[in-house]
């Protein structure tokens, strides 16, 4: 059984840096504390005067934006530390050891986030990050874009009704 090693102490999962993924946890918690930061301080503003629906969908997007990098953050701390054993124990608990024995390398890609154990004969199969993880971003990431945007188009339009009425009070 040939398998594919890593030729550098960085490099692991068959194409996964254990550096750029420190820097992508690091970066994701700061993201996450800092958004979870900028929804307590806009509920916390908002609690003088009435909580509008522009509130609620931006809320939405905050949480929803934060879930999915939870979600993605959760899957590379499987791979985190994958060596050649931990690679082997993942392919073996993924398809068993019959299965496993004819893996002969890994593949490894970030979008969407996954580790797979090749197999003699062209084939292929996921291992290590669970299954849950890129099916929870697909739904994820959309909810954010729409209650994003749905805010912004909001936020515009009560912008546009505020400086029509002025115009209005001023004429």
């Amino acid at each position: 059984m040939s398998q594919h090693l890593s030729t550098q102490a960085s490099d692991t999962a068959g194409g996964f840096n254990s550096i750029a993924l420190l820097f992508i946890l690091l970066i994701g918690a700061v993201v996450v504390i800092s958004l979870i930061g900028y929804l307590g301080s806009s509920v916390a503003r908002r609690e003088q005067g009435r909580p509008g629906h522009r509130l609620w969908l931006r809320a939405g997007c905050v949480v929803s934006v934060c879930a999915a990098i939870c979600v993605y953050l959760w899957g590379t701390l499987h791979v985190l530390f994958m060596e050649d054993l931990n690679m082997r124990r993942a392919c073996v608990a993924a398809g068993g050891e019959a299965k496993a024995s004819k893996v002969d390398g890994y593949e490894s890609s970030y979008v969407p986030l996954r580790f797979t154990c090749r197999v003699d004969g062209g084939g292929s199969y996921s291992a290590a990050i669970p299954a849950w993880v890129n099916p929870a971003l697909g739904g994820l990431v959309p909810l954010a874009l729409v209650t994003g945007v749905v805010s912004g188009v909001t936020r515009d339009d009560l912008k546009r009704r505020k400086t029509s009425s002025e115009r209005k009070g001023n004429t």
